[in-house]
């Protein structure tokens, strides 16, 4: 069937901005228990409540959190390991208030930390119930009442699930705590820590101690503290041997540690591990005392394999998943996990390994119809200084409309948060519904991501704001020198850390014609002071130390360089935003006005770092197509949210 030509950016599309908002529930923590798997999962028409749900095989898939809780912890302010599961009983923190709740058969939430002097003083995460199921482990955050983030305290305590309130700590010191993990008999806790101006992927130590069955420990050891080395997941393999992640060899891989004799037991060049943004993911689990499963990165693609521990036999499953996330549980010979393809979003499954049976238990269906879907080409790309960097290409795809064949489609460059993090393949609905309008997509990797070794996540030190903008700038130069974008109609657009890329981007080159910044970063030194603790130091590994470095953290921050701003911009901004504050987006909209440089801010209501409420999400889309099309001056029959940008009588200047 012939296709109809219409403009480029102006095809009719079956996935609405409502569309998406209605689809967009995030997956988060999974665990299993005695055969049931429960799992996070957010509810944006409910103002992007989470909630957990269980699933048992020859059961229905039930919500078990009542409706007056959300379970989300905001330790780090990322959160992650928000609840925890042992023989039938279920721990979560609650968002509104932070308290540790027990959640046990069909009676109601027991509260078991105490009551928060003011809102969000304590904060839990990461929780592991010991195997007497009297107590349980846990990180915990304390913040004074101006939530000064110098003034932070994270340590590990143990807290009693018999609802008295009862919380003690067990060590402190670090900076922080992750993964405090428990050995199959539960006499050993094994944890990891780091210090300032460390982050998780720059340097942690791994540490272990004696735990009495009444939660007491004793002969703490320091394993592990070499520098440089980042250690992610300790666990515990059936037979008591202790397991964790390490990048020494530049790759995260997995090692054994048995009498003090290190083991690499997947000695590959890819990546076993993940950035710790969130608590609680599992990159491998073990089967039973010779096998386990686990997954790797390599290229920008995720992949889940089998490994045999004695012989070192790593073989990966023949599975169509490219992307992971929220970790990896196991039950009597099935895997469970949360997984995307390229043509399905992420999705909760289990999956037989024995007779290879693949079970979707919950997800989306795609919005969109394989016909129209746009498949992820993952390309790499010559950069500065003779490197290269990695990127995922997205042609526009319609199976009714085409561009005119003399004519090259517009471009939207994406550069993730982060910045240390990465994109995948995975099937996203937030790609398509450009793709499905006749916009081309690359969403890049710059340097500094993850999944690529470690000499290429450092190649960002002391270079945020440079080698990441060079690499938005030189894929978008790649596809035009390929004939794959229309060099007059190339965007850029980012959020938080993606933010900055942007505005940098718009300040250094004029190979992009408009720039959209979700909660972006736009003051450096500000950010440097209004940060929270997990973030505190940062930057110091980024651009630099403060006050040393000050010249420097000028001369990158966008507002202070506003002056060479002059491309038509949209900033998105939630006004509970701690991460980035909407002072940031305020004061780049400001500068952007005394300019008279086209633009438009919009303060979303209830947001904080990232869109989880329907109506906020439909806006940010319908606002960022219009400006598309009203800066390439793309006309187009879809009705979208209003968008009046200041100075838009320059547009065609």
């Amino acid at each position: 069937m012939s296709k109809t030509t219409l403009t480029y950016g102006s095809w009719p599309s079956e996935l609405s901005a409502e569309t998406l908002a209605s689809a967009g529930h995030r997956f988060g923590h999974i665990q299993v228990d005695q055969g049931r798997l429960y799992w996070l999962q957010s509810i944006p028409e409910q103002g992007g409540r989470q909630v957990i749900y269980c699933y048992q095989q020859g059961t229905e898939v039930s919500n078990i959190i009542p409706d007056d809780y959300s379970v989300r912890t905001r330790v780090h302010e990322y959160g992650g390991g928000d609840f925890a599961v042992r023989d039938g009983v279920v721990v979560f923190c609650n968002d509104s208030d932070q308290r540790l709740y027990l959640l046990q058969g069909n009676e109601p939430p027991k509260a078991i930390s105490p009551e928060p002097e003011f809102k969000h003083a304590t904060r839990f995460a990461d929780m592991h119930i010991h195997t007497s199921g009297d107590w349980l482990v846990a990180v915990r955050e304390r913040h004074n009442e101006n939530h000064d983030p110098a003034a932070v305290v994270n340590d590990l305590v143990r807290i009693s699930l018999s609802g008295d309130c009862t919380v003690t700590e067990l060590t402190a010191g670090a900076d922080f705590y992750a993964y405090p993990r428990f050995s199959p008999d539960g006499r050993h806790l094994a944890w990891i820590s780091w210090v300032h101006p460390n982050m998780p992927w720059d340097d942690t130590c791994l540490s272990q101690a004696s735990i009495s069955s009444e939660g007491t420990i004793s002969d703490l050891q320091l394993i592990m503290d070499n520098g440089d080395e980042s250690i992610y997941q300790p666990s515990w393999c059936p037979d008591g041997e202790l397991h964790f992640v390490s990048d020494r060899n530049n790759w995260w891989n997995i090692y054994s540690l048995r009498d003090d004799v290190l083991n690499a037991l997947t000695p590959m060049r890819v990546e076993f591990g993940f950035p710790q943004w969130q608590f609680g993911v599992r990159s491998y689990q073990f089967l039973d005392d010779n096998h386990l499963a686990a997954i790797y990165s390599q290229d920008g693609m995720e992949h889940l394999a089998l490994v045999e521990l004695d012989s070192g036999q790593i073989k990966s499953l023949d599975l169509d998943f490219c992307h992971f996330e929220g970790g990896l549980q196991h039950w009597q010979g099935k895997l469970y996990f949360i997984a995307a393809t390229k043509y399905q979003s992420a999705a909760v499954y289990e999956y037989h390994i024995e007779n290879k049976k693949l079970l979707c238990i919950s997800g989306d269906k795609p919005s969109a119809s394989e016909q129209n879907c746009s498949v992820a080409e993952g390309i790499w790309f010559d950069t500065a200084d003779k490197q290269q960097a990695h990127a995922f290409y997205y042609a526009p795809l319609s199976s009714d409309y085409e561009g005119n064949a003399e004519c090259m489609p517009p471009l939207i460059v994406m550069g993730h948060g982060g910045p240390t993090g990465a994109t995948s393949a995975a099937y996203s609905d937030a790609i398509q519904f450009w793709t499905q309008r006749g916009f081309a997509v690359v969403d890049v990797n710059y340097r500094g991501s993850t999944g690529f070794g470690r000499a290429y996540r450092d190649s960002l030190k002391y270079q945020w704001g440079i080698a990441d903008v060079e690499d938005c700038i030189a894929v978008a130069k790649h596809l035009i020198a390929k004939g794959k974008a229309n060099p007059d109609c190339i965007a850029i657009r980012g959020g938080s850390a993606g933010g900055l890329t942007v505005y940098r981007a718009l300040q250094t080159s004029d190979v992009f014609k408009a720039g959209m910044s979700r909660y972006g970063v736009a003051d450096l030194v500000s950010l440097a002071k209004d940060t929270h603790k997990f973030e505190l130091r940062y930057l110091d590994r980024l651009i630099g130390e403060l006050p040393k470095d000050r010249d420097v953290y000028l001369q990158r921050s966008p507002l202070t360089q506003a002056d060479k701003l002059s491309v038509p911009m949209l900033l998105l901004q939630g006004d509970q935003d701690a991460v980035v504050p909407a002072a940031q987006s305020i004061s780049m909209a400001e500068a952007l006005d005394k300019k008279n440089v086209p633009h438009h801010l919009e303060i979303l209501a209830g947001e904080q770092h990232g869109f989880r409420i329907s109506e906020n999400i439909i806006k940010a889309l319908e606002l960022e197509l219009n400006f598309y099309r009203q800066v390439f001056a793309i006309k187009a029959d879809e009705k979208l949210s209003e968008l009046k940008l200041k100075h838009s009588e320059r547009l065609n200047k």
